[in-house]
């Protein structure tokens, strides 16, 4: 038994010691992780505290996450209460360390307004916008890793040059769709930024947040839409459930019509780890070929 233990100590320890390994930079979201990501040299891990397919809205951290939190060196969240059940906890934590958010460069005229002092947070699929968000994002991470400055500036270059080629790419294919074409449906109001900046008209069942509710009088506003716009698909979302826009295809039937669900799309959760959709461009990438096929 002496010998067990002798053994086992060991590996004891090191399962603790990695348990509570510091994290060198932690964001909240894969949105803001990839980012982070993509100015930073490999050497700085990144880690979200989000993985893939959660709806940061509704997301409650649990203990191991509050300690993640707290063991960072430096903490980054997307802003404008995104991460509404995080709030008070970032408050607390950046009285004690760096925390970064990603909406904090751009100016209210760039806001999308929901009430008073309420802004619609989903600003990462307007690629223009998003690039100025990491324009700022990449002089934070300067001041907080000096001896990757060189790095981090040649990075934040290389990132925002792609960020804006992409925009410029899908912004000439949607003038190529006729105005009455170009709309679209999907589970919340996650797409208003995406809609306003590519000239499409969009609508979401929910708020721009998940918890909003939706009644009757929504879902039969958004099957008139759809009969009256000819849109032939309705889009679900990887980090929202599905009930809503199911809902809707079936409230389009009881009316007459006839409308098909779209493979879902990336909204405030990014693609699995290892697959192009784990990236902002790649996620963007997928969304807009689903969109621009649903328009043929």
């Amino acid at each position: 038994m002496k010998t067990l233990i002798k053994l086992l100590l060991p590996i004891a320890l090191f399962v603790s010691c990695e348990e509570q390994k510091a994290v060198q930079v932690l964001a909240t979201t894969s949105v803001v992780a990839d980012a982070a990501r993509q100015l930073l040299p490999p050497e700085v891990e990144v880690t979200a505290l989000m993985q893939s397919n959660i709806d940061p809205h509704s997301y409650k951290p649990v203990e191991r996450d509050v300690h993640k939190i707290h063991s960072a060196k430096i903490v980054l969240h997307n802003g404008l209460h995104l991460e509404g059940k995080m709030t008070e906890i970032l408050e607390k934590v950046s009285l004690d360390k760096p925390v970064y958010a990603m909406s904090d460069p751009l100016k209210s005229s760039e806001l999308i307004r929901v009430g008073p002092n309420v802004f619609d947070p989903h600003i990462w699929f307007d690629l223009k916008l998003w690039e100025s968000c990491a324009k700022g994002l990449a002089i934070f991470l300067m001041e907080q890793f000096p001896e990757h400055r060189a790095e981090i500036q040649k990075r934040s270059n290389a990132y925002s040059a792609k960020l804006l080629n992409t925009h410029n790419s899908f912004y000439q294919k949607t003038n190529e769709v006729p105005d009455s074409l170009r709309a679209m449906i999907t589970a919340h109001d996650a797409f208003s930024y995406f809609g306003k900046a590519y000239g499409i008209e969009v609508k979401g069942l929910q708020g721009i947040s998940t918890a909003a509710e939706f009644g009757v009088k929504d879902m039969s506003s958004a099957a008139n839409f759809i009969l009256e716009t000819g849109l032939n698909t309705v889009f679900t979302e990887t980090s929202v459930n599905s009930k809503s826009i199911e809902a809707l295809k079936e409230a389009v039937e009881q009316k007459g019509g006839a409308v098909r669900l779209g493979k879902p799309l990336y909204s405030d959760a990014l693609g699995e780890k290892g697959t192009p959709e784990a990236s902002l461009i790649g996620a963007f990438e997928f969304n807009t070929t689903q969109i621009l096929n649903s328009w043929k």
